[in-house]
């Protein structure tokens, strides 16, 4: 007997699921690239170090630190019974980057039909930013994985409803909030937007829940609120301190470097090419094309009404503005373009652009961009440390400021230097670009080395006075590190 046919609903489902298999496996590939081939840079290397030690000092340091909630930390905290090394423990983010993909594309694809939703998971695979973020062992990914996840809960909520749904949404929530704080601002923005265009829907079903869900709302809040109980006193703290930078400026410089991060750009601090502003302005389209379109107006205010709150955020209470801050709404960025890529391909002339063209070009962006970034995209402290390492452990390191004396620490030293759990091998201290201060930390009478390094805060006074010294170049660590040997034949003409 011969099988009924396949409906066509069932075939397009089968080929989709297939599609985006082959599109999460890619992703996966591409995020396994060179994992272990640089080192930890600073922010790393801080978290690193705190999921190490005891729980007590491992709860002092998160609380102490006060920038991120702890959820990240946590688990890459019990991956540690697994005693991996510094490239395995970023395998954490890798998965979490990777699971991304089908879930934005899940979302999308219920919102927007399967074809936005297939490009969005294609956009999003390939986009150096996201691969970036997802090799690195920092909260990012899992923030936005877990913002995605809560929108993609919520999304379901509003077309099925039932109770389990809503406990599955709020605990994708609470993981938002105890991942990254502006992934939990973003999925308020994001998920109230939702909640607003569905309670205007033409499915009476649906808009029912959502103006339902929007009633009880306070209460929603105020469970979140009680969940988060244990770790409102640390974002008290971190709200109380003073700030550490001045407000960022509102600059086009500053703007082309936020918008090309999230196109095409290798890492932070490039200027906008060519080629970014086409894909921000196809992103820009498909802000346009979402707005108009019930299913989608949520991503526009995901996207546009994020940034904006981020930078609000960034002049209220600065903190070294960077353009990785908008992450969990920059995120929306291939999706918009996605969006329109898969909206335009709709009329019937423009088909073969969208389906084929457009999307070739696009990873071609992304390819470009992940060549440079998987060529010398992240520091390489190693090098520089092994070379430290080999000289006369008598001979004192003399770092110029404390972001490179805290990472050539950790090469040096090893993991446990931060916690002062083991004693110190060799001397290895901080002139904070003052070149008064190297009399003291150069005994008379002995070698020593200083490692100059660009890292945001590079001193002409120092480097003018340590000129007639020899040097060597380690130009993979952080803004190219300079070690110059301080030659204690030398040390009577340096101080005359």
């Amino acid at each position: 007997m011969c099988p009924p046919p396949k409906k066509p609903d069932s075939v397009l489902g089968s080929t989709f699921r297939v599609l985006l298999f082959t599109v999460t496996a890619a992703a996966l590939a591409i995020r396994l690239i060179r994992l272990d081939h640089f080192s930890y840079w600073l922010d790393e290397i801080l978290q690193a170090s705190f999921i190490r030690g005891t729980w007590g000092e491992f709860w002092g340091s998160l609380r102490f630190d006060a920038v991120h909630p702890p959820l990240d930390y946590l688990i890459d905290r019990l991956f540690g019974v697994f005693h991996p090394s510094d490239g395995a423990r970023r395998l954490c983010p890798v998965l979490w980057g990777t699971l991304s993909i089908p879930v934005a594309a899940a979302l999308i694809g219920r919102r927007a039909g399967r074809r936005a939703g297939l490009l969005s998971a294609i956009f999003l695979a390939a986009a150096p930013f996201d691969v970036r973020y997802s090799q690195e062992l920092r909260p990012y990914s899992l923030g936005t994985l877990m913002l995605l996840t809560a929108l993609l809960c919520l999304d379901g909520l509003i077309r099925r409803g039932g109770r389990r749904r809503l406990v599955v949404f709020y605990l994708a929530c609470l993981a938002a909030a105890y991942s990254l704080y502006m992934a939990a601002i973003v999925l308020g923005i994001a998920g109230a937007a939702m909640l607003i265009e569905e309670a205007r829907s033409t499915d009476a079903e649906r808009s029912r829940r959502a103006r339902r869900f929007l009633l009880w709302s306070p209460a929603f809040l105020g469970l979140l609120v009680l969940g988060y109980l244990p770790w409102l006193p640390v974002v008290r703290v971190a709200i109380g301190r003073a700030p550490e930078t001045a407000p960022p400026p509102l600059s086009l410089s500053r703007l082309g470097s936020v918008l090309s991060f999230f196109a095409f750009a290798p890492g932070e601090g490039h200027a906008a090419g060519a080629g970014d502003l086409v894909y921000v302005g196809l992103a820009a389209i498909g802000v346009i094309l979402a707005a108009r379109s019930h299913g989608t107006r949520f991503v526009v205010a995901w996207s546009c009404g994020g940034a904006v709150v981020v930078e609000w955020l960034e002049h209220v209470h600065p903190h070294f503005a960077v353009p990785r801050h908008f992450l969990p709404a920059g995120a929306a960025v291939p999706i918009l373009a996605a969006i329109a890529v898969a909206r335009i391909g709709n009329r019937s002339f423009l088909r073969i652009l969208c389906v084929a063209v457009i999307p070739i070009l696009v990873i071609a962006g992304d390819a470009r961009g992940l060549l440079a970034y998987f060529r010398d995209g992240r520091p390489d402290w190693r090098p520089l440390a092994r070379f430290l390492r080999e000289q006369p452990p008598g001979e004192r390191i003399v770092t110029e400021n404390q972001y490179a004396r805290v990472c050539l620490a950790y090469y040096v030293e090893g993991p446990h230097w931060l916690r002062g759990s083991h004693p110190w091998t060799r001397y290895l201290d901080s002139l904070d670009g003052d070149v008064r201060n190297v009399s003291a930390l150069w005994p008379p009478g002995q070698d020593a080395w200083l490692v100059l390094v660009d890292a945001g805060s590079r001193s002409p006074a120092l480097e003018e006075w340590a000129r007639p010294f020899p040097s060597r170049s380690f130009p993979t660590a952080e803004g190219g590190a300079i070690v110059r040997k301080l030659d204690r034949r030398l040390r009577p003409a340096a101080f005359p």
